[in-house]
């Protein structure tokens, strides 16, 4: 029981004691009052009659006797009796128990009872003794006099009892809201945001005034308390959740921050740019760690500067893993989020270390963008893939990652391709090429041409293009068996179709591998493929220009290889890989592509245009063929019609 509870117990038995008591002894005043004017009423008239009856005028028998009924008649006396010298009864009359029911309850009576005083008078005429006189006194009108004043002195007790226990719920009440608004509401808003604006005013008891100031005192110091524990949870976080060498959050901080802005509205939007570090390995072998440590805590601070000098746009640094690094950009950025991915790109590929004399370090780059209907999972997922199809481009732009057009098609875990992917190898017709002519046109003419893509088939029928696993092809190290593959069903298709020029793909990282270009040359100089006769010199393998770049040495083995079948090489993208025009006249190519884009630019700048004419007359004094990859203005395709190029013929109709 609370204490108030308890104040309030002993207060109201205190009261509701002395209600009691007051009845009590009223009751019993009154009881006492009432007995002492019966005696004295039984007194009075035993005196009264007695004196009456020894006057000589009274000493007739039937005078005696009209004068006691006269008074027993008025009612308030229960018995008169008259008895003579030898006690014979000379006068009686006495009331009955049924006339004597008044208005006060048996019980009553009972509990609290009146006496029925009796008084003895001698009556004498002159010396001689006529009797002895007793007078009993009816005590039934004391009685309901008793009982009136009683019942009303107890209605009267109950009503206080009634308006006093009122006063105590209604104090109670008071006192509770009193304690709830300037105590409880107090004391449970410290540590909460209420308690940062809560100002504590006058009190409305004087007793809890000081209460109240010790009340704020307390929220003030637990609320410094709070706020010092809480800065020092955020700095053991940021400790706990850093990657030690950059400082930067690691990838737990990154996925919570990234889920609490898919979850922040139902508009939430933004991007996610991941970079990951391709040659960490080979930094770590021709450098000390220490200086790989020191070059990424460089950069990535340099990065950090970069964001910070662009608050506009908000972004989240975190390295996800040894080599891979993420930038969480939040909101709908518009074309100032593609700027800043932009400027990261740029920044990132011009710190790149050098590996040794002609290698430098290489960065690969995805970019996607959420909305709150996707999961952290999702957005991983895409970006892995987007990273993924960069590393097997092979160049430094940013591969762009879409959202999956049909459910299944993000990319599922590295264990579930490593099945897929090792099967299909052992599965013949699981691997299949899908042909694409393309016809071009230049002022010489026309020619026809060519391309294969891999194809998975599945065992439920589905079929997955090439952009759609040959990322995972690329991060499990099986790039090199997939081209061998690709270039194996190219030759069977060659040998189906006598007279077509087909081109086969092959990748950057493939010829990473040192192991690739003696596979190639054996499976070039298998028997089954002398057999094809001229029908191999209608292979075209295509590099990527960016292998010039990293790796000119082994390029060179490759086009050297491929020469002595008569296999043609063909470089795809130069217009990206201007550094690659340095190694262009020592190689035997069939064809360079160029981008529409990139021809497009020329015609408004003289930079580019110079370098376009560079690329074009130094292809075409290798003998090789300039394609145009796309469509180009009007204008910008009449004048490299004139430089020798060939553009996509329109189709016929």
């Amino acid at each position: 029981m609370s204490l108030l509870k308890q104040l309030l117990l002993s207060v109201s038995v205190a009261v509701v004691g002395i209600l009691l008591g007051t009845l009590a002894f009223s009751i019993g005043g009154a009881r006492s009052y009432l007995s002492e004017q019966l005696q004295n009423q039984s007194e009075n008239a035993a005196s009264s009659l007695a004196l009456s009856l020894s006057q000589p005028a009274a000493q007739d028998p039937v005078t005696r006797e009209l004068l006691m009924a006269a008074l027993f008649d008025t009612g308030q006396f229960s018995a008169i009796r008259l008895l003579g010298p030898d006690e014979k009864t000379l006068f009686g009359r006495e009331k009955k128990t049924l006339d004597v029911a008044g208005r006060a309850p048996e019980w009553f009576a009972r509990l609290l009872p009146l006496p029925k005083p009796v008084a003895e008078r001698s009556i004498s005429d002159g010396w001689r003794q006529v009797g002895t006189l007793s007078v009993a006194v009816d005590n039934r009108f004391a009685m309901d006099d008793l009982w009136s004043s009683s019942s009303k002195m107890t209605a009267l007790i109950v009503v206080a009892g009634a308006v006093w226990a009122c006063f105590v719920g209604m104090l109670l009440r008071w006192f509770r809201r009193v304690l709830h608004d300037e105590v409880e509401a107090q004391v449970q808003s410290i540590g909460t945001s209420q308690s940062q604006d809560a100002k504590v005013g006058a009190s409305r008891v004087a007793e809890l005034a000081s209460v109240s100031h010790a009340i704020e005192d307390a929220r003030v110091r637990v609320t410094q308390a709070s706020n010092a524990q809480t800065q020092r949870i955020e700095s053991l976080e940021l400790e706990t959740n850093s990657d030690p060498v950059t400082q930067l959050p690691n990838r737990k901080y990154f996925v919570n921050e990234l889920q609490k802005a898919l979850q922040t509205s139902v508009d939430a939007q933004g991007h996610v740019l991941i970079m990951r570090q391709r040659d960490l390995q080979a930094m770590n072998s021709s450098h000390s760690r220490e200086q790989v440590d020191a070059w990424l805590s460089s950069v990535w601070q340099q990065v950090r500067k970069l964001l910070a000098d662009n608050a506009q746009v908000p972004a989240q640094l975190a390295r996800l893993n040894g080599s891979d690094f993420a930038v969480l950009l939040p909101g709908n950025l518009g074309p100032e989020g593609m700027h800043m991915v932009q400027k990261l790109r740029h920044l990132l590929q011009s710190q790149s270390m050098a590996l040794n004399d002609t290698q430098w370090s290489r960065g690969a780059f995805a970019l996607t963008a959420y909305t709150a209907a996707d999961s952290v999972t999702d957005v991983l997922s895409r970006l892995d893939q987007g990273v993924m199809q960069a590393e097997s481009a092979g160049h430094g732009d940013v591969e762009y990652a879409e959202q999956a057009p049909y459910p299944g098609a993000v990319i599922a875990g590295e264990g579930r391709w490593q099945q897929l992917l090792g099967k299909a190898l052992q599965a013949p017709r699981q691997l299949q090429i899908a042909v694409q002519a393309f016809t071009s046109a230049s002022l010489i003419g026309t020619d026809v041409r060519h391309e294969a893509s891999l194809e998975l088939h599945e065992d439920d029928g589905r079929v997955l293009g090439g952009p759609l696993f040959l990322p995972a092809v690329v991060r499990l190290g099986m790039s090199g068996d997939y081209d061998l593959q690709a270039v194996s069903l190219g030759l069977q298709w060659l040998a189906q179709h006598a007279g077509q020029v087909l081109i086969v793909r092959v990748s950057v990282p493939s010829l990473d591998q040192d192991d690739f270009v003696p596979r190639m040359q054996a499976l070039l100089h298998s028997p089954q493929i002398q057999m094809l006769g001229t029908a191999v010199e209608q292979l075209v393998l295509e590099l990527d220009a960016h292998a010039l770049e990293v790796m000119p040495a082994r390029v060179a083995e490759f086009c050297a290889a491929t020469a002595q079948v008569h296999v043609g090489v063909g470089l795809r993208r130069l217009d990206q890989a201007p550094k690659a025009l340095l190694q262009l006249p020592s190689l035997p190519l069939r064809y360079v592509k160029l981008g529409g884009f990139f021809a497009e630019q020329s015609l408004h700048n003289t930079g580019v245009r110079h370098l376009m004419e560079a690329m074009i007359s130094t292809a075409q004094a290798q003998a090789a063929q300039v394609y145009i990859t796309d469509a180009v203005a009007p204008e910008a395709a009449a004048w490299l019609r004139i430089k020798g190029a060939s553009l996509p013929a329109p189709p016929a109709f």
